[in-house]
């Protein structure tokens, strides 16, 4: 099984020409696997200090026209985020897209920012937690969307509860990159998963510089995959028995706290 990162533009539209540079670089691979990265439709609206309903409305508009050209990639499974309202709530939500099945949301991101730049707290609200695993070709799949993925106890308990791998789609700036593949990096070791990870690149409307960088790493925290700016695209292949190694090993065989994981469960 192959999974594949990318570091898309920073104002991805389906249909134009950053589309079509993707759907052109992904030809040759036809990974089984692709992950895009957080929110990858239209610029960065986050950014605005501000709310705005028509903002918004028009950011869920874009990415369910996106979400229906999913299959021009070519992959078997596509996974990322979208805006979505969901019983009045505005989330942000992990989504599960295969050809046979069409679009399934997985879970909404549940820690958000407040700061310049990353206004998430205001624009989202947490809607249903679940941190449940999602079936993605057979393989066991946990999401921790961008910030998520700073907070360490959720890729233990997915590692505990039989994840195969963790992707975090992200939208990022280059001076936070060091911090991601840290956190990556130890996500991986803590879970004894594979952990892949997509990014923005460039800069938007809004003036935010995004790092690019999509990354994956193997259940031992080592860098087996990353793009670039000349390579929008990069992927590795998923060893199910590095994985049943790994779990059975240090740190991932520590017992843990009783009853250290039933606010999650």
């Amino acid at each position: 099984m192959q999974i594949a990162v990318c570091e898309a533009a920073a104002d991805f539209r389906p249909g134009e020409a950053e589309w079509s540079y993707l759907v052109e670089q992904l030809t040759d691979l036809k990974p089984e696997i692709l992950l895009l990265n957080e929110l990858p439709f239209g610029p960065w609206f986050a950014a605005k200090p501000e709310p705005d309903e028509e903002i918004f409305q028009e950011a869920v508009e874009l990415h369910n026209e996106g979400l229906k050209r999913l299959d021009e990639l070519g992959a078997k499974a596509v996974l990322g985020s979208r805006p979505l309202i969901e019983n009045g709530s505005h989330v942000n939500q992990g989504f599960l897209w295969t050809k046979k099945e069409g679009v399934s949301g997985v879970h909404n991101k549940q820690f958000f920012p407040n700061e310049e730049g990353y206004y998430e707290a205001r624009w989202f609200q947490r809607g249903t937690t679940d941190f449940k695993l999602a079936d993605v070709l057979g393989l066991k799949v946990g999401f921790l969307i961008c910030t998520e993925m700073m907070f360490n106890e959720y890729a233990r308990y997915y590692g505990r509860n039989g994840a195969h791998l963790i992707v975090c789609p992200r939208a990022t700036e280059a001076a936070t990159l060091y911090k991601w593949e840290h956190a990556l990096a130890l996500a991986a070791i803590v879970s004894g998963c594979y952990v892949a990870s997509s990014n923005r690149n460039g800069v938007d409307e809004f003036g935010l510089p995004f790092a690019g960088k999509g990354m994956i790493f193997d259940p031992l925290g080592r860098l087996v995959a990353e793009t670039s700016d000349s390579e929008p695209i990069a992927a590795a292949d998923i060893d199910l028995n590095l994985i049943e190694k790994a779990k059975v090993g240090w740190p991932c065989h520590a017992e843990d706290l009783p009853n250290a994981f039933s606010h999650l469960d």
